[in-house]
């Protein structure tokens, strides 16, 4: 069985991996807050923050101020690609299902739970694999900018993050997904969560410039927790050395602003509250999926 689950779940993620275009739209919202960053929030960012400071009286702090939007950039590229890269894995699911190979293996002598854990497994195989090359280039990044300020827990932080961020996407796009039975409502999925993401886990704006009737409904996207926990992994050494060498009042300052911890109704929300909430969607979609599959197998 673990033979037949293996090769099923390396067939599924060979048909994602082969469309080229698949990938590139797989990590276009990831692109497109790179983008933005490129062409004009990071220099928006930057600005407002050297504009803050000179009115403090302090000035030449230009390349620790772009360090430090280089990483809340970043933060917004990864946690995008954790949630884009398995929704679109998911599209082999729906081609299946159009093309009729679905109920071929559903009828053939397999388990019938088989098809659905491979497709499982293959979305998350996807989602790590990008995840983690995206996170390679990132790293890069702040390597060749001179704006690497992480300590070795920073980046296993940052991996253990990309697991449980893409183990939740997973869980939730598989679920989702598993009820479209047309690759156009599908597109129609993929365009909508590929447009809006970014704004929702504030990949382009601090979430703490939207209304508050906006940051609690942000709440309710698990995405939002992952994004969290990226700023912090990113952002802390950073912070730990504007405290020393600007200010410890301009340090919890941009901890606020840019929103490293969540605002639940009036409570905050640390990184192990965020990384608990983030776990427990792993469980209640996890247990959805299962409770789906068993309904779908009493109905056929």
């Amino acid at each position: 069985m673990i033979y037949m689950l293996m090769q099923q779940t390396s067939r599924n993620l060979k048909i994602f991996l082969k469309d080229k275009a698949n990938i590139f739209f797989s990590l276009m919202a990831p692109l497109i807050v790179l983008g933005l960053y490129i062409l004009f929030l990071g220099k928006i960012q930057t600005d407002s923050l050297l504009s803050t400071l000179e009115k403090a009286g302090i000035t030449g702090q230009e390349a620790i101020v772009q360090s430090f939007a280089d990483c809340w950039m970043l933060s917004g590229v990864l946690a995008s690609a954790c949630i884009t890269v398995p929704l679109c894995a998911c599209g082999v699911m729906v081609q299946d299902r159009r093309r009729g190979i679905r109920a071929d293996l559903l009828a053939s002598p397999v388990p019938k739970w088989l098809p659905y854990s491979a497709y499982f497994c293959s979305v998350l195989a996807a989602g790590l694999i990008l995840g983690i090359i995206v996170f390679g280039i990132c790293l890069i990044w702040l390597a060749a900018s001179g704006s690497w300020f992480l300590s070795f827990s920073d980046v296993l932080g940052l991996l253990g993050t990309i697991v449980l961020s893409v183990i939740s996407s997973t869980t939730l796009l598989v679920f989702i997904v598993s009820f479209l039975r047309t690759e156009g409502a599908f597109t129609g999925l993929n365009v909508i969560l590929g447009t809006i993401i970014g704004f929702l886990i504030g990949a382009y704006l601090p979430l703490s410039m939207f209304p508050k009737g906006v940051q609690y409904a942000t709440l309710f996207v698990p995405g939002s927790y992952s994004a969290g926990l990226f700023r912090n992994f990113f952002m802390d050494g950073i912070l730990e050395h504007i405290s020393s060498t600007i200010s410890p009042a301009f340090s919890e300052a941009l901890f606020d602003r840019f929103a490293l911890s969540l605002d639940a109704f009036g409570t905050e929300l640390t990184m192990p509250i965020m990384a608990l909430l983030l776990a427990a969607t792993v469980v209640i979609f996890g247990v959805a999926n299962i409770v789906a599959a068993m309904m779908r197998k009493k109905n056929k």
